[in-house]
């Protein structure tokens, strides 16, 4: 096969065979070179045969595509994203790929514990076949310790994914902890990247310069986590390559980059937006919006784009098929209406114009999701109810966990106090509760559940058990998403069918939903800037200091078990 296509290009180079599509009268950035200058493209396939000035290529069947007064540069690759917040993958692409992202490298960890290793292969195959490239990163553990997690995280069902050519990475590796306590078993893991040539993807969240050499010696080759430029600077000279963020959660780009802008050094960085909300995508774009700021803060285009192309396709080892507009590469370019304006006017993915004038044109079809998520877990097809006093807490003092901040919290061994929330996490399946207190979310707050958790279970929040057992239970019989309750009223819904986690409505709609929600929340107290993530965080036992899991309160920093969770009997 890659001999024949191989022959194909070059006749195509050589003018012996008409290419199948031709970009003419355009301005190429080479980001090889760092040169700007006329040239035409011949396309064939999916792969460029030939860039230059002449035009024996074009026959009579040739497909042209008229450039003039338009600047060609590379599709942007997304290094590392969670392509399923709130929007299906499917979703996300039909949104970014006019906005000229035309590669992604995404995390698998919901597909995989939602949907077992053949949902995960299936869903894999699915996206494949759009014009939007996927590539993924295989988690080696979960976002929290759970019973079973051995067998779930096997080295053999890891190899297989690992194994998929579809696969680029291991990771990302959360418990960076774990590695500087030499633990052989997540050492053995991430070993299955390196033999199979494929990169080790870190989140060393919290980790000193010191310790970042360590994690550097264990094998990480890349971090997305730096929150200062320092942090990023610390990485970068232990040769880590360093993805620069600039997300919902975290927009933390235009700080990152200065000691990088200072010295000039620009030449492995990458940009990602890490899986932001849909609202957050629609008010700065994706990767175009990623560019746009990096050359506000005084990076050179050559280097803003060479960022989002060469960079991240050399870093997975991808560079001789993506990165650059250059012969037996994929014909993957963007029409610009000069270098400064990321955003492009027409959008060639897979050799075809797939999108113009911000429109899509290409069809991406939804991965057949009844057949991806099976399980009654998954569909949360199992008929159960929770009452209010499975929810309610008992008296004397219980570990309060409050918020400081989007994500990060505080404990407090103490009796619960005024303003103070019960808080709840339950599994999908009705056959645990972990209950505690909450402080700092929103004090007038009578009911929230959602399956918006980074262990995908049932996370609910209130002040009033009544309210949150109605919202659990409305919860269930839409199969997952979010609800309100008001005193005994729902006053807001956004269903999430597929997984209970993502939805195929348009990310505009999604978008308009998810502010709605964060408007609601914070005239009920919530004070930070994402409510999305601190629910989805409220599991993640990789962030201090208290946090809700299947075992119970689990206080990160000490390891220990400050309050367990209990068997639960639910009504049907």
């Amino acid at each position: 096969m890659w001999a024949k296509e191989r022959r194909a290009l070059v006749a195509v180079a050589q003018g012996r065979a008409p290419a199948d599509r031709y970009v003419r009268g355009g301005l190429l950035l080479n980001v090889y070179t760092g040169e700007l200058y006329p040239a035409n493209v011949a396309i064939t396939g999916e792969r460029i045969a030939y860039v230059g000035l002449s035009e024996d290529t074009v026959g009579s069947r040739t497909e042209v595509i008229e450039a003039a007064g338009r600047t060609l540069v590379p599709g942007y690759i997304e290094p590392h994203t969670h392509p399923w917040n709130l929007c299906t993958p499917a979703g996300l692409a039909r949104h970014i790929l006019p906005l000229g992202t035309t590669t992604i490298f995404a995390d698998n960890l919901l597909l995989y514990l939602l949907a077992g290793l053949r949902g995960f292969e299936r869903a894999v195959a699915a996206l494949s076949r759009g014009p939007l490239r996927f590539y993924w990163m295989v988690r080696p553990h979960g976002q929290s310790r759970t019973a079973g997690e051995d067998a779930r995280f096997s080295l053999k069902a890891l190899a297989r994914m690992v194994d998929n050519p579809r696969v680029a990475a291991v990771g990302e590796v959360t418990r960076w902890t774990d590695l500087l306590a030499g633990r052989p078993q997540l050492f053995e893991r991430l070993a299955l990247g390196p033999a199979r040539g494929k990169r080790i993807e870190g989140h060393t969240a919290g980790a000193n310069a010191e310790r970042v050499a360590a994690l550097a010696a264990a094998g990480l080759s890349s971090d997305h986590e730096p929150i200062t430029g320092q942090e990023a600077l610390d990485r970068a000279r232990q040769g880590i390559a360093v993805m620069l963020r600039h997300s919902s959660l975290r927009p933390d780009l235009r700080g990152l980059l200065e000691p990088f802008v200072k010295s000039g050094s620009l030449g492995r960085l990458m940009l990602t937006t890490d899986g932001s909300t849909p609202a957050f995508t629609m008010e700065q774009g994706h990767v175009d919006g990623l560019v746009r700021l990096a050359m506000e803060e005084g990076v050179p285009p050559v280097d803003a784009y060479r960022m989002v192309t060469l960079n991240p396709a050399s870093y997975y080892g991808k560079d001789a098929d993506l990165g650059g507009i250059a012969p037996g590469r994929f014909a993957d370019i963007l029409l610009l209406s000069d270098l400064t304006e990321p955003r492009p006017r027409a959008v060639i993915a897979r050799g075809r114009l797939a999108a113009q004038d911000g429109r899509l044109l290409a069809r991406i079809p939804e991965p057949p999701w009844s057949r991806v998520f099976v399980s009654d877990a998954a569909r949360l097809g199992r008929r159960w109810r929770i009452a209010p006093e499975d929810l309610s807490l008992p008296a004397g003092p219980l570990p309060v966990i409050r918020l400081v901040s989007t994500v990060i919290t505080a404990l407090e061994e103490r009796l619960a106090a005024p303003g103070d929330l019960h808080v709840a996490l339950l599994d999908r399946l009705g056959r645990w509760v972990t209950t505690t207190a909450l402080a700092g979310f929103a004090a007038d707050l009578d009911g929230l559940a959602a399956t918006l958790t980074t262990d995908y279970q049932i996370i609910a929040v209130g002040r009033s058990p009544e309210a949150m057992a109605r919202a659990v239970n409305r919860l269930l019989a839409l199969r997952g998403g979010v609800v309100l309750v008001d005193g005994g009223r729902v006053t807001f819904e956004l269903r999430l069918p597929v997984g209970g986690l993502m939805s195929t409505r348009p990310l505009p709609e999604l978008a308009a939903k998810e502010r709605e929600l964060k408007a609601l929340l914070a005239a009920r107290g919530y004070i930070f800037h994402d409510p999305i993530f601190t629910l989805f965080f409220m599991v993640a036992d990789f962030l201090p200091a208290g946090r809700l899991s299947s075992r119970g309160v689990w206080d990160v920093k000490r390891g220990r078990l400050l309050r367990p969770s209990r068997s639960l009997r639910p009504a049907p």
